[in-house]
């Protein structure tokens, strides 16, 4: 039994807690013994008795510093002072003729109270050790008392019962206790592998939207770069892309630079000019990567900001959308207001930003229409981003498995985040996709 506690946390706490068990049972004999002292001295005409009480109390102060401070010090101090008192009081009541053994009820509980130490350490070996030192001490003590009052040596019964009881529980709590611990272990490894399976699948899942956005969004820049040579800006943001890729960090989000760039080169090439704001305002339209797609204020907190500042210093944006919307010839109309990112934590922004790009390239490629619509909000504690087009519309349950665009680029990639994707489509009238994400995150 582990009591519910990790494995190297249980074993102290269940030895402490035996040892408090044992503590209040010694403290319980050692009150009998009082009790009855004090009933033989004041009812029973035997003042003498009141020496053996006052022994008892002895026993009682050093168990209590015991209880309060197990230290190996303290617990042989309490076996050597118990086995005197043990001693002592076998002397002061056998000789009376009394009891014609040392196997009575007198001496029976201060013997008990001596073994159920406890002691200093944890363990049931430890707790097994201390107690048999208690018992021994306290039968020896007993024989060589009646050897000095002349009288009988018996066994006590009592004790006898009281160290079997013990070391059968310390034994029973130590072998069980291991086979615990072995499948505890067993269980963590478990739960261990869990979690390097959940952390691959999460690196597979930011992969393969990584690769897919990466190789992707050179197709259509080369598309729309037209015929003849390839652009030099062009080929080596290529050429970074793959580095990246075949690289050791190919797996990780970077964050978003002033020109737009999430280490996708391709769409870096095509970024606003310097001194532009990288990300389209409410009501502005984005087209081609012409300059009037990005010109005007972008609004944070309700107040404009300066137009030769870049928007990435004073409010996060989409500046990844915009640009992959850029490249495909895509037209943007926005509403709403890029204030509402400012309650996302810059991955969440990433993601976000990642995904509605994969919306607006799939509406470039697959929609039929050179449009879209671009809806920001904030509500319940969550933002919404809203790609909306009036393109050809399809089936979700026709997409073809092996098509990743929709599922990892975008759904995955948001539920990672604990957001949610909605999705309508209509054949002929156009699409409608919904993501949303809790406000906050990293």
């Amino acid at each position: 039994m582990t009591l519910g506690l990790p494995g190297h946390l249980a074993r102290d706490s269940q030895s402490r807690a035996l040892a408090n068990a044992g503590h209040a049972a010694a403290y319980t004999c050692l009150g009998i013994g009082v009790v009855l002292c004090g009933v033989m001295a004041t009812i029973g005409g035997r003042p003498e008795r009141w020496n053996v009480a006052l022994l008892l109390i002895i026993m009682v102060v050093l168990l209590t510093l015991v209880a309060r401070y197990p230290t190996v010090t303290l617990t042989v101090l309490y076996l050597i002072v118990g086995a005197g008192i043990v001693l002592a009081i076998t002397i002061m009541i056998m000789p009376d003729g009394e009891f014609p053994t040392t196997s009575n009820a007198a001496l029976a509980l201060p013997a008990t109270a001596l073994l159920l130490v406890g002691g200093a350490g944890s363990g049931s070996a430890i707790a097994v050790t201390w107690t048999t030192l208690g018992f021994a001490l306290s039968e020896a003590a007993a024989f060589l008392g009646v050897v000095i009052a002349g009288s009988v040596y018996s066994p006590n019964l009592a004790v006898c019962f009281a160290f079997a009881i013990v070391v059968i529980v310390r034994v029973f709590d130590g072998v069980t206790r291991r086979f615990d611990m072995r499948r505890e272990t067993g269980l963590h490894r478990a739960s261990q592998q869990t979690r390097e399976l959940a952390i691959r699948h999460d690196y597979e899942l930011r992969a393969t939207a990584r690769l897919h956005d990466t190789a992707l969004s050179h197709l259509v820049a080369i598309a729309a770069a037209g015929s003849g040579p390839v652009d030099e800006r062009l080929r080596v943001g290529i050429r970074q892309d793959l580095g990246l890729i075949v690289g050791r960090d190919w797996a990780i989000d970077h964050a978003l630079g002033n020109d737009g760039s999430t280490g996708t080169t391709a769409l870096r090439s095509f970024a606003p000019p310097a001194g532009a704001s990288s990300s389209t305002p409410p009501g502005a339209t984005a087209r081609g990567g012409r300059a009037s797609g990005w010109r005007g204020r972008a609004r944070a907190n309700g107040m404009a900001t300066d137009p030769r500042t870049p928007v990435e210093e004073t409010v996060p944006s989409l500046s990844h959308a915009f640009s992959a919307a850029a490249n495909a010839g895509l037209d943007v109309r926005v509403t709403g207001d890029f204030s509402v990112l400012a309650t996302l934590g810059p991955r969440r922004v990433a993601a976000l930003d990642a995904a509605v790009a994969q919306c607006l390239i799939n509406v470039a490629r697959h929609a039929g229409v050179d449009q879209a619509e671009l809806a920001l909000g904030l509500g319940g504690g969550e933002v919404t981003v809203a790609v909306m087009d009036s393109g050809v519309g399809f089936d979700e349950s026709e997409v073809p498995p092996d098509r990743i665009g929709l599922r990892t680029s975008i759904r995955a990639r948001i539920e990672q985040e604990q957001g949610t994707v909605r999705l309508w489509s209509t054949k002929g009238i156009g699409t409608t996709i919904v993501l949303t994400v809790p406000e906050g995150g990293e």
